[in-house]
């Protein structure tokens, strides 16, 4: 905060503030800390206020022991205002982690002094970051998938329960390649199937019993005309 007895204080940042479009009542405006107070602090701010519409630029000294992180969220204000000189005062309610902020003990984060259009009214605030913004609007047009696969659509849900993965090479095949044995149980098929029975070596082959003789009737006759001598 600024204080009376240190006029060679200087500001943290600056501020500039107009009539809320949307809306009848309320500002719109935004903050650039080039001394946010913190190196994680952030440097732009963006304010909502709600009471008296206006405009002004404002110059914004933090409180002392403040950084511009204590100034998001929710709270209130102050001006007063007749042009020059301009005087606001900002406080924020504590964030507790509820669904509205409790409406006891704000703390006071900043002191804005400048110029602006006449006005003398109190207004509820609320300031978010960049940050905060995109997320909001993203969550809000373009939600995205939490991470688990509960969290997702059923048709990516589809896609990920199965064995693969569109785009992805499987780590392992659902069925696996087939050996030489198993793409020719045939003893390597039609082709050469002979070679299955045909004995390698000629020891190995089976000696017929009638050495080439012709078998049945006819047989039996030869054989009897070479006992006889014929």
């Amino acid at each position: 905060m600024a204080e009376s007895h240190n006029p060679d204080r200087w500001p943290d940042g600056l501020s500039f503030s107009a009539p809320f479009p949307l809306l009848p009542i309320g500002r719109i405006g935004g903050t650039y800390y080039w001394n946010p107070g913190s190196a994680t602090a952030p440097r732009w701010t963006v304010n909502r206020s709600l009471g008296a519409p206006g405009a002004g630029l404002e110059t914004v000294f933090l409180a002392p022991g403040m950084t511009s992180r204590d100034t998001v969220g929710f709270g209130v204000s102050g001006n007063a205002s007749t042009f020059v000189p301009s005087v606001s005062l900002n406080a924020t309610f504590p964030d507790r982690g509820g669904l509205l902020p409790p409406l006891a003990a704000p703390k006071v984060t900043s002191v804005g002094a400048g110029v602006g259009t006449p006005n003398m009214s109190p207004s509820f605030t609320t300031t978010m970051t960049p940050e905060q913004i995109a997320d909001w609007l993203q969550m809000f047009f373009a939600p995205r998938a939490m991470g688990p696969i509960d969290e997702a659509s059923p048709f990516v849900r589809t896609l990920t329960s199965r064995h693969g993965a569109i785009g992805a090479a499987a780590a392992a095949p659902p069925v696996g390649y087939l050996n030489s044995g198993d793409r020719n149980p045939l003893g390597g098929g039609m082709d050469d199937w002979r070679a299955s029975v045909t004995p390698s070596a000629p020891q190995e082959s089976v000696q017929s019993p009638f050495d080439g003789r012709p078998g049945g009737l006819l047989g039996l006759i030869q054989d009897a005309m070479r006992d006889r001598g014929y």
